[in-house]
């Protein structure tokens, strides 16, 4: 027998239309079935279940674009140029290895604890996909894939390995859960590798993660060939293209409409917004994270102008103070000045779109997942969304909803 249950509350957020008081949604088999009034929810389904939330928002759940979940706030490198903070962190992954899967559980709890329902976790070699799977969240883990740690193997071994391992890991996850490849970065994957695996990837018909133009150093990697990343990473001898970041991954085919590209925080000059636009290149905006490591600030609304998929992501504990990623959103409102509406699709629709799975979830809509956050604020000024981020923010978030089942839930109905 379906299961149908009405979720009402003094304000909805649907994202995709004006805001709706005194509004609900049906809830059919993990989907939704209907969104409005709650008059008009309640005629169409009269047998169903109510459940009311006085003094509260219902809005679409986060959907976190880039985060890293192996990782926890007491052995935090400190801030500072990218470089160090990576030699610090790099020294500090032997002792890594026997807390990170305790660290990625707690990483996602406090994700989903925040209104978190999608996420792009990225982690080497996919290490974090058993606490993604088992958190509740939907999502998919990229598998960070770095060549130099296949020794003895040619590049087109090494993608085959990769694929081969990933596929593997596919292998009774639940549902809603993937697993796909992450081209790191331009300095920690060789140019060949790099162009082969994005190849792979769009063949299959897969999404590809990548970390693009984030930091000083890497824009002199790859124009120079010097600088702080050059000594971290002895064998990376593919660096001083004379070009940026961006420009480099256009020429080895790794841009494209399946790739998240995370950060885009230094150096984006106005050829690679359009390079970036061309290629239908997403970006996830990390401003927290950012700002820790001494980069630039991503021109995030530059490329709205132009018609580039954004969304936001927390990163991880080792560069960011939380996982809740409306806390990251009003960071970016305050760098950007970005209104309340536009605020919100950013940290929902933004990024379901951003990670090609707007039509699925981001939004309430009739017909997509069931993927929802409610929140303990029901405000009746003239911006009631930049309210609710904020209040989503500040720890207001009260029950978390996921393919219409609650994975978390502090609200009383």
């Amino acid at each position: 027998m379906t299961r149908e249950l009405i979720l009402t509350a003094d304000l909805v957020l649907p994202v995709s239309v004006s805001p709706i008081r005194d509004g609900a949604l049906l809830v059919r088999d993990g989907r939704i079935s209907a969104v409005g009034p709650l008059g008009d929810v309640e005629r169409s389904a009269p047998d169903a279940e109510v459940r009311r939330f006085a003094g509260h928002t219902i809005l679409p759940g986060a959907v976190n674009a880039h985060a890293h979940l192996g990782f926890r706030r007491r052995d935090k490198p400190a801030g500072g140029p990218f470089s160090v903070w990576l030699r610090e962190l790099i020294s500090k992954l032997p002792e890594k290895e026997a807390w990170t899967a305790e660290a990625a559980r707690d990483s996602a709890r406090e994700a989903v604890e925040a209104g978190t329902t999608y996420m792009a976790e990225s982690s080497p070699y996919g290490e974090c996909l058993p606490q993604l799977a088992g958190s509740g969240m939907a999502g998919t883990v990229h598998a960070e894939f770095f060549p130099g740690d296949y020794e003895g193997m040619g590049p087109q071994e090494r993608v085959d390995a990769i694929f081969g391992s990933v596929t593997k890991m596919r292998e009774g996850l639940p549902p809603r859960v993937d697993c796909q490849v992450s081209v790191h970065s331009p300095y920690t994957v060789d140019p060949v590798s790099a162009g082969l695996a994005a190849v792979r990837s769009r063949e299959e018909g897969g999404r590809l993660a990548i970390h693009l133009s984030e930091s000083p150093e890497e824009v002199e990697f790859v124009f120079e060939g010097t600088g702080g990343l050059v000594d971290i990473f002895e064998r990376a001898d593919w660096g001083g293209r004379g070009v940026s970041p961006v420009q480099f991954f256009e020429e080895t085919g790794v841009l494209g409409a399946n790739v998240i590209a995370a950060h885009l925080a230094t150096a984006v000059s106005e050829n690679d917004l359009d390079i970036l636009r061309t290629t239908n290149t997403a970006a996830a905006h990390c401003p927290r994270s950012n700002e820790y490591l001494e980069c630039e600030v991503s021109p995030v609304p530059a490329m709205l102008e132009r018609g580039i998929r954004v969304g936001m992501g927390t990163d991880g504990l080792w560069s960011s103070p939380s996982m809740n990623l409306f806390e990251e959103t009003v960071v970016a409102v305050r760098l950007h000045g970005l209104s309340g509406a536009l605020a919100l699709e950013l940290a929902t629709l933004g990024g379901a779109r951003a990670l090609g799975v707007g039509d699925e979830t981001g939004s309430l809509e009739v017909g997509k997942y069931a993927d929802l956050a409610i929140v303990g604020a029901a405000p009746n000024g003239d911006d009631p969304e930049m309210a609710v981020v904020e209040a989503a923010a500040g720890g207001g978030v009260a029950a978390t909803v996921v393919s219409g089942e609650f994975v978390y839930n502090q609200a009383s109905s």
